[in-house]
C-alpha cells in the first residue's frame, strides 16, 4: 500500500487579504489600545510583517520556477505549541559564512574579513569579493607542489569559492571542500563531504575529479550537484549539462551520466540506480529554494537542520516516513516552515531553544 503524499501548500499573500486584515487590526487596536495591544494587536503586526516579507520572496522565487501547488491564506490561527515556546529570533535561516584553513594549518573566518586581499600563497592570490572567495593566479609557471586548502561551512551557513582554474563552486550548509590553491599536474581533484554544485571550468588536458567518501566524479567541463553528507543512507550525483563518470568506490562500477540523470547509491550495500530527474528541482537551494518532491518527513527535516541549524527529536517512528511534496522559500522564517507542514498535515512541532520535537 502506497503511502498518502501530503501537499506543502504555501500560505497566499494576496494584496486584498492583506488589506482586510490590516483594517481588522486596526478595528481592534480601536477597541481597547491598552489591553488589547500586547495580546491581540502584537501578534497580527508581526503577521502583518511577515506576509509583506511572503510577497517579496515569493516574487523573487516564482523566477526560478514556479512556488506553488496551491494558496492558503494564513487566517488559521497557528499551532500554540510553537509560537510560545520559541523566542522570536533564536531561529533564522542560514547566511554566507564559512572558515578557510591554509595550507600551514591557520584560519582565516571569513564572514569577519572586510578587506578584499586575504593572503598570498603558493603563486595566487586569495581575495574576497561579495559573498564568496576567488583565486586567481598569479605567475605563468607553477611548482608541482600541491598545496592544500579547505572550505568549511558550518551548519547554518553557505559558501561560494571560484577555484584557481575558474571553476565555481557553491557550498551548502555543513559541508567541505578540500582543494589545491594551484592544480599543479595532469589533473584537478577535490575532495568533498556534504553538498556541493559545481560548474567546472572546461580543460580537456586536466580533468576534473571529485571524490567523496563512496564515489569519484569524473568529468572535463561540465556542471553537477554532488549530495554525500556524513551519516546520510543515500549519496546522489546529479549531471546538469555536459558528460560525467561515477565510479564506485565500494564495487568499482562505473557509471556515465547524461544531462538530466542522476545516480543514487545506497551507502549501506552499494546499490546504485541512475534515473531522470527535474535538475532545476535538485539543485533548487542553490536558488534559494526547499523544494521537496516526495521526500520523507526525515530528509525534510535532515535539510532544515542543517540550514537552521537545529536538533530533531521524533516522538513517533511513523512521523518519519511521512511524504511530502512541494516548494519553500529557502530564507524564509522557521516558524513559518513549520505552520506549513502543519497545515498540509497532521504532524505537530514544538519548539524549546533549538531542538524541535515532532510528534502525529
Amino acid at each position: 500500500m502506497e503511502k498518502d503524499e501530503h501537499d506543502i501548500v504555501v500560505p497566499g499573500v494576496e494584496q486584498a487579504k492583506l488589506d482586510e486584515a490590516i483594517h481588522v487590526l486596526k478595528r481592534m487596536e480601536a477597541v481597547d489600545k491598552k489591553k488589547g495591544y500586547d495580546r491581540l494587536v502584537k501578534p497580527l503586526r508581526q503577521r502583518e510583517r511577515r506576509l509583506r516579507a511572503w510577497r517579496r520572496i515569493a516574487a523573487c522565487a516564482a523566477v526560478v520556477f514556479p512556488l506553488a501547488i496551491g494558496s492558503l491564506w494564513m487566517s488559521k490561527t497557528p499551532s500554540a505549541e510553537i509560537l510560545p515556546l520559541v523566542k522570536a529570533d533564536s531561529i533564522v535561516p542560514g547566511s554566507n559564512k564559512a572558515r578557510l584553513i591554509l595550507a600551514d594549518k591557520s584560519e582565516i573566518v571569513l564572514d569577519t574579513v572586510v578587506v578584499r586581499d586575504i593572503v598570498e600563497l603558493a603563486g595566487v592570490s586569495v581575495r574576497k569579493e561579495g559573498d564568496g572567495v576567488i583565486y586567481e593566479s598569479r605567475q605563468q609557471t607553477r611548482e608541482d607542489k600541491i598545496v592544500y586548502n579547505e572550505l568549511v561551512v558550518p551548519r547554518g551557513g553557505e559558501y561560494d569559492v571560484i577555484l584557481e582554474d575558474g571553476t565555481h563552486v557553491w557550498l551548502n550548509a555543513e559541508s567541505r571542500l578540500k582543494y589545491p590553491a594551484v592544480f599543479a599536474g595532469k589533473e584537478r581533484r577535490v575532495y568533498l563531504e556534504g553538498e556541493a554544485y559545481f560548474d567546472v571550468a572546461r580543460d580537456t588536458a586536466k580533468p576534473f575529479f571529485v571524490e567523496t567518501r563512496e564515489q569519484s566524479v569524473r568529468v572535463l567541463g561540465t556542471a553537477f550537484n554532488v549530495c554525500a553528507y556524513a551519516g546520510e543512507s543515500v549519496n546522489y550525483a546529479t549531471l546538469v549539462r555536459g558528460r560525467v563518470l561515477v565510479e564506485d568506490k565500494q564495487t568499482g562500477v562505473n557509471r556515465v551520466l547524461r544531462p538530466g540523470e542522476q545516480v543514487c547509491l545506497n551507502v549501506s550495500d552499494g546499490e546504485a540506480v541512475v534515473r531522470e530527474v527535474d535538475v532545476r528541482k535538485e539543485i533548487a537551494w542553490k536558488d534559494g529554494l526547499f523544494v521537496f518532491n516526495g521526500q520523507t518527513l526525515e530528509q525534510i527535516m535532515g535539510k532544515l537542520a542543517r540550514w537552521y541549524n537545529i536538533t530533531v527529536f521524533y516522538q513517533n517512528a511513523e512521523a518519519k516516513e511521512m511524504l511530502f511534496k512541494g516548494n519553500l522559500p529557502r530564507y524564509s522564517d522557521f516558524r513559518t516552515v513549520l505552520e506549513v507542514l502543519e497545515k498540509s498535515s497532521d504532524v505537530k512541532f514544538t519548539i524549546r531553544d533549538r531542538l524541535v520535537v515532532i510528534s502525529i
